[in-house]
């Protein structure tokens, strides 16, 4: 492989998952000082859940199951180019035998939903469809396939004149009520009901769609959805045929995905952790945390609850192309082998994060991490940092704290001594040197010398603008962009909207070296440019004009638009531009004089050591897995890597691409092919400024939002108002720094 330089213009596992694997929810976490990690609210603190994997090998989708008198009735789905493949497995769980059938549907079409009868034998419904070269919809027809227990098929019925379905209804749900009655629905509307004999006696409506729909335990039929505060779900009156009150889940990321539970339950993923809420009394509980089982909580694909409290899990690993099945046991947690707790914390914690976590518990046998994540319902990124905040000022400080989110105070903590200077870790390993991170990374995140975080990968943050009205700029200064406004054609933006917001946005917020010097602590609102950008914001209408018109490609093609803010984070962004602008391009930071103002943001994980941390050999060794060469060169990799082995295979990737990948934006749609040495050329000349990172200084942000209002409204004079806010950010300076 050929070696990429970033400042020089040349430039250019899976793991096997033993069976009963003991993952308990208990560990250590200082030496000796056991912990209970199981003991949350509506969890018994006496009990905690083992993975026992089951050997079901290749066992694809899981489209449908039920256990029955031990024995796991599944439907599942092998999906080919050209066709899927279904098969009847049943496996008992006394002895591990099992059989499977391959389930020929009756018709040559595809089963778009089914259910198991109480005796295991199956019902589905095959559509077969067909369509013009256009993928423009001819015909569909509709069949009612029944199969016996062991996949041997009973009867087919096209029933597609007894449903009176119109032609675009997809049948996405297909259940039989206690009395007989077929129930079936589409995602969007409605949910109809028919006799046994397919006679339509009803449809329920809603004002919200059928997202998911499952029966209870007890039989009870349950919808999911989308409410204004998140994931809601309402019980289904069939008899009375209408949907009833709507329950919060307190769930407000993911998917609407519920599953049966027990008795009135449903259950669902909420973050990390398996939930459950009664659909009588409203009542939710913690059943687990999956990630205490070493399972990624997003991989889950069913969750199914045993008789004797146990839950049957199916999962695909998406990192190593895996899928499988596993029983989550409760067990006694004396039986638990202690291991010494380290913990992380983090706001929203990523798929990148668990899946490491995961690995590292899955591989060390005295030591394990466990993810303390202090994202809120209600995703307020504010009111979760002062929660971690507040927890290190009270002494509760996690061994590890992940430093994504760009409005983490990290450089206040280095400067209290909160977080350890990683440089001497990264000497004491003879495996890794600091050398091998790209230079302009390590300048981004050094703070006097001592580096505080690392970062996995990293995208660049700026403004896209044509060479032609970037000559002699380094950056885009508040003065600039003001001096350019006042010569620009009346039909011509600086940026596509304008309006108060996205002035104080570009001029201000992300231009706040403009007017903060983080090194002395002191900040310059009271200039007289920072007056002449509130007098020009004010200019502005106080929200977005929509209107109709040519898109944003085409504008900033024809110089209508000049500037766009980006994200860079993969060599096809820089390709996809170049091609929508339609000339070359370079990127342009917001900065004071003489700064280049490009900005490095964290892309993935971006991991710190605290002081407090009693075993940070074994959390360097955790958060160096971030830079090593098999984290950053694997598949599904999202952003720059930090490394210089890690950008050398990126590169390669970029100009060795298999195919061509389709980009579109608005009007236009192209298809990206490998990277040419002028791509690379272009793309490292952006990267190689990017030597500062992005930091959304929220608290000052507040603090000018606050401020401007009185004189955008006419209740204040510019003077009055640059004088409150300089007085206020250099007392807020002066506390905080």
């Amino acid at each position: 492989m050929r070696k990429f330089s970033l400042f020089n213009n040349r430039s250019l596992t899976a793991l096997t998952l033993s069976v009963a694997m003991v993952l308990g929810l208990v560990g250590c976490g200082k030496d000796g000082e056991t912990t209970a990690n199981s003991g949350k609210e509506g969890n018994a603190s006496d009990v905690v859940y083992v993975a026992d994997y089951l050997d079901v090998k290749d066992v694809g989708d899981i489209v449908n199951l039920k256990e029955i008198d031990g024995v796991l009735h599944m439907l599942t789905a092998n999906y080919g180019e050209e066709s899927t493949q279904y098969k009847l497995v049943n496996y008992n769980l006394a002895d591990a035998s099992s059989t499977e059938t391959v389930l020929a549907t009756a018709n040559g079409g595809y089963l778009s939903s089914s259910f198991f009868n109480e005796d295991g034998s199956l019902e589905t419904i095959e559509s077969k469809e067909e369509y013009d070269d256009e993928w423009n919809l001819l015909s569909r027809e509709v069949y009612m396939n029944k199969y016996d227990v062991t996949g041997g098929l009973l009867s087919s019925e096209e029933a597609s004149a007894k449903l009176k379905l119109d032609e675009d209804f997809y049948i996405s749900h297909f259940y039989k009520d206690s009395e007989g009655n077929y129930l079936i629905g589409s995602w969007e509307q409605p949910l109809k009901i028919y006799s046994p004999d397919l006679v339509q006696t009803g449809e329920i409506t809603s004002n919200n769609p059928f997202d998911g729909l499952c029966m209870t335990g007890s039989g009870k039929l349950v919808t999911s959805y989308w409410g204004n505060m998140g994931v809601d779900i309402a019980v289904v009156d069939v008899a009375a045929k209408k949907v009833g009150t709507p329950i919060s889940t307190n769930k407000s990321s993911g998917s609407t995905q519920v599953w049966p539970g027990p008795g009135d339950t449903v259950l669902y993923v909420n973050g990390n952790e398996l939930c459950s809420c009664d659909v009588v009394t409203g009542e939710i509980k913690v059943v687990m945390d999956v990630m205490d089982m070493d399972i990624n909580a997003d991989y889950l694909q069913r969750v199914y609850p045993m008789g004797d409290g146990s839950y049957l899990m199916s999962y695909y690993d998406y990192g190593v192309d895996t899928d499988g099945l596993f029983i989550a046991k409760p067990v006694d947690p004396s039986t638990i082998k202690e291991r010494t707790e380290l913990t992380i914390a983090t706001v929203y914690a990523n798929q990148d994060l668990n899946d490491a976590v995961i690995n590292f518990n899955r591989n060390n046998e005295e030591y394990r991490i466990k993810v303390i994540d202090y994202s809120t319902d209600d995703w307020d990124w504010e009111a979760s940092i002062t929660n971690l905040q507040n927890d290190i000022v009270a002494g509760n400080v996690p061994d590890m704290i992940d430093m994504s989110s760009l409005n983490i105070p990290w450089r206040n903590w280095a400067a209290k001594g909160i977080i350890t200077d990683l440089y001497p870790l990264m000497e004491a390993d003879a495996t890794f040197a600091k050398e091998e991170l790209l230079e302009n990374v390590r300048e981004a995140y050094e703070v006097d010398g001592s580096l505080y975080v690392l970062p996995s990968t990293i995208g660049i943050s700026g403004v896209w603008v044509k060479e032609k009205f970037a000559e002699g700029s380094t950056a885009l200064t508040p003065a600039m962009l003001l001096e350019m406004e006042k010569e620009l054609p009346e039909d011509v933006q600086l940026f596509y909207y304008s309006y108060q917001g996205e002035v104080m946005y570009n001029m201000v917020y992300n231009n706040m070296t403009a007017y903060v010097n983080y090194e002395t602590g002191e900040c310059n609102f009271n200039s007289d440019e920072f007056k002449e950008v509130l007098a020009y914001a004010k200019e502005q209408p106080v929200d977005i004009v929509w209107e109709e018109g040519e898109s944003l490609p085409a504008l900033l093609k024809e110089d209508k638009v000049i500037f766009y803010n980006m994200n860079m984070q993969q060599m096809p962004d820089y390709q996809f531009h170049k091609f929508v602008f339609g000339e070359d391009i370079t990127v342009l930071g917001y900065a004071g004089e003489d700064e280049d103002g490009i900005r490095i943001i964290p892309s993935g994980c971006a991991i710190a050591i605290t002081e407090q941390c009693e075993h940070k050999d074994i959390a360097w060794q955790f958060a160096k897995t971030f830079v090593s060469e098999e984290y950053l060169t694997g598949q599904h990799r999202w952003g720059i890597p930090v490394t210089q082995a890690g950008l050398d295979n990126f590169i390669y990737e970029a100009q060795h691409m298999e195919g061509t990948h389709g980009y579109g934006w608005d009007d236009v749609n192209i298809e990206i092919e490998s990277a040419t040495d002028e791509d690379v050329e272009g793309f490292l000349a952006i990267l190689e400024k990017a030597d500062e990172l992005q930091y959304q200084d929220t608290a000052i942000m507040a603090i000018i939002e606050e401020e401007v209002k009185p004189y955008f409204e006419g209740q204040k004079s510019v003077d009055e108002v640059a004088d409150i806010i300089q007085s206020r950010v250099d007392i807020y300076l002066k506390e905080n720094m």
